[in-house]
C-alpha cells in the first residue's frame, strides 16, 4: 500500500526563490500530492499528518560534486596529501567501500538527499576493485542508507594527468580514446561523465592549476559521446583558456573555474552552461597553500567571478568537492555575497537542473518527495537553521528524525526472506 504523508503548518521554501507560508503539503509515495495554503481539514482519512510547528518545509539538499570516499581529507593537513593519497591509493578497497556508506549516511543526516558523485577510488594497482556506481546500487537496494546517488564511474583524465595518482581515473588520449572511455563508462553504469581538462591543486607543485590537459579535439569528443547517450558532461577545468574551450567543445559544467577571468564567466552565460564554484575549496586553498599557489589563487579573484556568474545569470549550483559539507558551501557562497536565495537555490532547484533531475529540487505538484523539516528560517541563517533539521524524507520516506518517538524511520529495506 502507498503511504501517505502530510506536513500542515508549515512554510514552503520552493527551491525555485518563492515562500509559502502557513501551508500543507501532501505526498503520495515518493511523490508531492499538492501543495495548498491554509489547514488541513480536508485531508483524507489514510494520511498521515505531521504538525509542523509553523516550522520550514523546503526541497532536500542536493550536493553537485560529491566525492563520498574521501572525506577522511576533511581532517588530513594539506602538507600531508600526497603521502595519504598513495597509501590509500593501494588500500583495502573494502575500506573505500565502507568510508564511502559511512559518509553517505552522514550526509543525509545533514538533509543531504542527492548527491553527484563526481569520482573516487575506483582502481588498485591496476585493477578495477570498486566505483560509486557501487555506492549507488547498494543505497537503491536498501543496504545502506545514503542520498539518491548519481555517479560518474570513473573520471576521463589524459594519461598522467590531474587525479591519476589517487584517484578511480580512466586514462585516455586522443578523442576516439575519448569516446572509447566514455562507452566504458556507460557500459558501468554511469549517470554522467566527468573529463579533466587541467590540471589542479592538491598535487601542487608537481603540477599546477594554470596547466591545461585536453585538447579542443578530445573536449568535443567527449561531450559529443555523452550527449548521444543523453548523459551530462562535466569537466574540472581551472584556467580561463580551459573553461573557454570546454564552453566550447559543449561541456555542459564547469567545476571551480577558480583562475578564470570576467571573459571566462561571460562565455558561461553566452553559453548557456552551468558553474559549480566548489567555493570552500578556493577559500580554504587560499588560507592552507603554499604561499606561491595561496597568492595565485588571491590575485585570480574567485569571489568576483562567482558574483559575475549570478549577475549574469548562469546557474550556479553548491558543490563541496572532497572536504566540505553543503552547510559550509553555502555559507561560503553568502560570505562572498551571494544572495542566501540564490546560494539555497544553488542546492535545491538549480541544483536539481544542473543535474539533469527534473523531478527534484522543488516542492510543487508531481515532484520527488525530498524534503526538509527545520525548525528555523533557513533565510534568516544557514547554520542555526540546518543544525536543528527537524525530518528528512527521501522519496517519500521519513528517513531521519529528531524525534524518533511518533515517526516511522525507514531507511532500509528488510532483508529478503530465506528460500
Amino acid at each position: 500500500m502507498t503511504r501517505r504523508l502530510a506536513f500542515n503548518n508549515v512554510n514552503v521554501i520552493d527551491g525555485l526563490g518563492g515562500v509559502i507560508y502557513a501551508a500543507t503539503v501532501t505526498l503520495n509515495g515518493a511523490k508531492i500530492e499538492s501543495v495548498t495554503v491554509g489547514d488541513s481539514a480536508t485531508l483524507p482519512e489514510d494520511v498521515q499528518l505531521i504538525d509542523g510547528n509553523g516550522g520550514w518545509l523546503m526541497p532536500g539538499l542536493i550536493n553537485c560534486h560529491d566525492h563520498l570516499s574521501n572525506k577522511w581529507l576533511r581532517t588530513t593537513p594539506a602538507s600531508d596529501y600526497q603521502a595519504a593519497r598513495l597509501k590509500r591509493r593501494h588500500s583495502n578497497p573494502g575500506t573505500h567501500a565502507l568510508e564511502a556508506a559511512g559518509n553517505a549516511t552522514w550526509e543525509l543526516r545533514q538533509g543531504v538527499t542527492t548527491v553527484r558523485e563526481l569520482g573516487g577510488p575506483g582502481m588498485a594497482i591496476g585493477q578495477e576493485l570498486f566505483t560509486n556506481v557501487d555506492i549507488r546500487n547498494a543505497i537503491e537496494a536498501g543496504q545502506i542508507a545514503g542520498p539518491r546517488v548519481i555517479a560518474s564511474r570513473l573520471i576521463i583524465a589524459m594519461t598522467g594527468g590531474h587525479g591519476t595518482p589517487w584517484y578511480g581515473v580512466r586514462e585516455a588520449d586522443g578523442p576516439d580514446e575519448v569516446r572509447q572511455a566514455i562507452r566504458e563508462q556507460l557500459k558501468g553504469g554511469a549517470d554522467c561523465i566527468k573529463i579533466m581538462s587541467t590540471a589542479g591543486l592538491a598535487n601542487y607543485p608537481h603540477e599546477s592549476p594554470e596547466t591545461d590537459e585536453y585538447t579542443f579535439e578530445e573536449l568535443a569528443a567527449g561531450a559529443d559521446e555523452a550527449h548521444r547517450y543523453d548523459r551530462l558532461i562535466t569537466t574540472h577545468a581551472m584556467s580561463d583558456s580551459a573553461v573557454r574551450r570546454a564552453i566550447i567543445a559543449g561541456i555542459d559544467t564547469i567545476e571551480h573555474a577558480f583562475l578564470t577571468t570576467s571573459d571566462g564567466v561571460k562565455a558561461m552565460a553566452d553559453g548557456g552552461v552551468s558553474f559549480v564554484p566548489t567555493a570552500r575549496v578556493a577559500w580554504r586553498m587560499t588560507r592552507n597553500s603554499p604561499p606561491a599557489l595561496a597568492e595565485l589563487l588571491e590575485s585570480a579573484g574567485h569571489r568576483d567571478r562567482v558574483l559575475e556568474a549570478v549577475e549574469l545569470g548562469v546557474p550556479v549550483g553548491v558543490g563541496t568537492d572532497s572536504r566540505f559539507t553543503v552547510l559550509e558551501e553555502m555559507e561560503t557562497l553568502v560570505d562572498y555575497g551571494v544572495p542566501v536565495e540564490t546560494a539555497l537555490k544553488g542546492a535545491t532547484g538549480t541544483a536539481a537542473s544542473i543535474c539533469g533531475l527534473e523531478d527534484s529540487g522543488v516542492i510543487a505538484l508531481g515532484k520527488r518527495a525530498d524534503l526538509l523539516l527545520l525548525r528555523a528560517n533557513p533565510l534568516e541563517g544557514l547554520r542555526s537553521a540546518f543544525e536543528q533539521i527537524e525530518i528528512v524524507v527521501k522519496a517519500g520516506d521519513i528517513v531521519v528524525a529528531s524525534d524518533q518517538s511518533h515517526v516511522p524511520l525507514r531507511p532500509l529495506k528488510p532483508p529478503a526472506p530465506l528460500a
